[in-house]
Formats: structure tokens, sequence, C-alpha cells
């Protein structure tokens, strides 16, 4: 991963456009933090030691959670045909460029800082003091909320077997990225699965269970490159 000043240049050389309409720049309303994350960081001029503010860098912004829909559907990844500036040389922006396209297509759960998405490290650690359960235990709480709707909806029997990671993005509550094993049936293979899920601060609404899939079914998100 980049330093925090190289996180800052970088921040500044990529945006997220909407396929049907350029002009839109938001996408989720997650919470009023959502709106200050998106300021872009500044970054120190070397030469005359003047604070310089680089173009604002927004996090997509995700509508109201709706079950089986995915927040990156109908958008595409741009970067900037100026971007290269903010780099010192080729390598590095090309490793930048390699990175952000992988943690598009992965749509969540491959850690995004550029989105504030971040990997949750201590899976054994206590979730919070309202819910005295591992992080690991809540989740797989939350992760087989997932699976109880899309057994409901889809007449599946998937059950969760373990949790293999997770990611979180930060705001009103958190939206939570979560890999797990499942099996499809009692006996069946174990098979990875990944779901998405808004779990609310302070309990103050019900965990919503965004979308539950197999890791397998991602299919490559729409790509394009301006030079």
């Amino acid at each position: 991963m980049k330093s925090h000043d190289e996180t800052s240049k970088i921040a500044s050389t990529e945006e997220e456009t909407r396929v049907e309409d350029e002009d839109d720049t938001s996408m989720e309303e997650e919470s009023d933090s959502d709106t200050d994350s998106g300021r872009a960081w500044s970054v120190e001029a070397e030469d005359d030691d003047e604070v310089v503010k680089p173009p604002n860098y927004l996090n997509m912004q995700d509508p109201d959670p709706e079950w089986d829909v995915d927040s990156y559907d109908g958008y595409e990844l741009v970067f900037d045909a100026d971007g290269r500036e903010g780099f010192p040389n080729d390598e590095e922006y090309e490793d930048f460029r390699a990175y952000k396209t992988k943690a598009w297509k992965n749509r969540g759960f491959l850690e995004d800082p550029f989105r504030s998405i971040y990997a949750i490290v201590d899976l054994e650690d206590i979730w919070s003091d309202r819910i005295t359960v591992t992080t690991r235990e809540h989740l797989a709480n939350i992760a087989s909320l997932c699976v109880k709707k899309l057994n409901e909806e889809k007449g599946s029997s998937v059950e969760v077997v373990s949790i293999v990671r997770a990611n979180l993005k930060p705001g009103g509550g958190y939206k939570l990225y979560i890999t797990f094993m499942a099996r499809e049936h009692p006996d069946g293979p174990l098979v990875e699965y990944q779901a998405k899920a808004m779990d609310f601060a302070g309990g103050r609404k019900p965990t919503f269970p965004i979308l539950c899939r197999p890791a397998s079914s991602i299919s490559s998100h729409s790509l394009q490159t301006s030079f």
C-alpha cells in the first residue's frame, strides 16, 4: 500500500463517473459523513511551500440500500487523462492503475482506500460495547442474515460455514463487505460467497441485507480509460 503522502497525490488523478449521465457525481447517500470524506486531500508544493488542493476526488455515493442491487452497477472506472502528472515515474502510476482496477473489479471486497473501504484486521476483537461478541461472530450473524434473504428469494439452501475476511466503509453505519465459505447443500463442497449489508450505528435501524452471491459470479466490470 502507498504512504499517506503518496495516496494524497494518487487521489487527485482519478475520477469515477456515471455511465448514463457524466454530470452525475453522486451515487451513495449513506451518511452525512460521506460528503465530508469526499473532499480531496491537500498536497504541499515543494517549490514555494504553497498548499495546493488537487481537483476533488469524490467517493461514489450509494443510494438507499436495496436487496440484490449492487451500487457498482451502472458505473465505469475512468482514469484522468492527466493523471500521470501526479506521480514521480511511470512505474508508480502503473502500479496505482493496476491496484485501482483490481479493487474496482472486486466491488468493495478488496480494500480500496480511495473509496474509504478498509479491511477489518482483527476478527477476534470484540465488535463493540453494545454488541459484545467477536467481530468474526458478528460478521457470521450478518452473513447468515444475507443468506437467509437469499434462500427466501431463490428457494436455495445455502448456509454459512466460516468467515474468511471482511471490509467496511464507515458512514452513518458500516457498509460491510463479507467474504465467507458456505455450503449450497448439506453435504456439498465449500464454496466462497460474498455478502453486502448495512449495519447501522447504535442499532438505530435493523441490519439491512443488500446482496449475497457466489464470489465466482462477479462479472468483469466495464472499464474505460482516458488517454
